[in-house]
């Protein structure tokens, strides 16, 4: 059985700009932030390295520079997930935090708070960040069903470890020995089932591809590329480039 694509007309005329989605803005907007990040930072390395004196306040322009580098990395690592939908708020709230945290360290660098709230609120909020890149990156990996159950306890651990070691700087200075030794039994095994999960995604490719290739259901758009997808008969819009199709079986002579 061979597939036949009945391409429609498009919805509404657009404008090239008006066709990309908030994603692909987002993405953009991040890289020149991270290049233009880049190259203040080699600049002011260069700097310190040919000036004959390197003072506080450029040291601070440059931890400021790499904590907007930092930033613009964490979130461009949700991004992925962010906008094919997966894990729903779990990309935003990562790339949110990360933000916030970033700029924690900024304006403590600048005002150099005496508070310990400030230092351990920075702290959980870079954990929680953390966390929430770590699960939209693990989010990309494709496993096979029999599988699946390793990347939902992969998201459970995650979510638990990350729980205990943000709440971990508020507990005191010297927290239970319970509670240490049951954050790094869970972080330990957390790292365990997280470095399986890209290599179960290895090896379920060829899996996977064979499942893909014996379906009808169409998962690309035929204008632009857009990874999409859809069973036979039914009409698809591609969120990026608005065009509107449909996919009928048609049986091969």
């Amino acid at each position: 059985m061979s597939m036949v694509l009945h391409l429609s007309q498009r919805r509404t005329a657009r404008r090239p700009t008006e066709r990309r989605t908030f994603g692909r803005r987002i993405r953009r907007l991040g890289l020149g932030a991270f290049f233009a990040s880049i190259a203040v930072n080699a600049a002011l390395g260069i700097y310190a390295v040919l000036a004959p004196g390197f003072g506080d306040t450029q040291g601070k322009i440059l931890g400021t520079s790499l904590c907007i580098t930092g930033a613009v990395l964490l979130a461009l690592s949700c991004e992925p997930a962010w906008e094919r939908k997966f894990l729903g708020p779990v990309p935003y709230a990562g790339a949110g935090l990360g933000a916030a945290a970033f700029t924690l360290a900024i304006v403590g660098m600048w005002t150099e708070p005496a508070s310990d709230v400030y230092g351990k609120a920075m702290g959980s909020t870079f954990t929680l960040a953390g966390a929430g890149a770590a699960a939209s990156l693990l989010a990309l990996a494709r496993l096979a069903p029999r599988h699946g159950w390793v990347f939902l306890a992969t998201l459970g651990l995650l979510a638990l470890g990350a729980a205990l070691a943000a709440l971990a700087p508020w507990l005191g200075d010297d927290p239970s020995e319970t509670y240490l030794r049951a954050m790094g039994v869970v972080l330990i095994t957390l790292a365990a089932f997280a470095v399986t999960v890209p290599v179960l995604h290895w090896i379920d490719r060829g899996t996977l591809a064979t499942a893909d290739a014996a379906t009808t259901a169409i998962r690309f758009c035929p204008y632009c590329g857009k990874t999409s997808s859809g069973d036979e008969g039914a009409e698809l819009t591609c969120d990026r480039c608005g065009r509107v199709f449909t996919v009928n079986p048609s049986s091969s002579t």
